[in-house]
């Protein structure tokens, strides 16, 4: 399954790390294709963000939000919802990833 994350949780508040820690549980243990959905332009820069702190590993492709894409979504008003990813709230995200992807 594809699950798209909103670009605004690899930034502060949230903990780059933290976002990590998400995508490479949703990689290794759920099988998930994990997409980092950013605006128009800004493609470029949030790779090499997420690249220079190490979150890049688990995420299979950037894309902007005009681009059709299916699966879960992780975000601001999204399937999955949180306003941000940090070390409290960690194990609630991945848990409500694991109940919409059934695993």
């Amino acid at each position: 399954m594809v699950i798209i994350y909103d670009s605004v949780l690899t930034e502060p508040p949230s903990s780059i790390y933290c976002f990590r820690d998400v995508t490479l549980y949703s990689n290794v243990f759920l099988k998930g294709e994990n997409v980092l959905c950013c605006p128009k332009g800004m493609k470029s820069m949030y790779w090499k963000w997420i690249k220079n702190y190490g979150a890049h590993d688990f995420i299979e492709e950037i894309i902007i939000k005009e681009e059709k894409q299916s699966g879960l979504t992780v975000g601001i008003k999204k399937n999955v919802h949180c306003n941000y990813i940090n070390e409290i709230n960690l194990p609630l995200v991945i848990n409500k990833i694991k109940l919409f992807i059934g695993s």
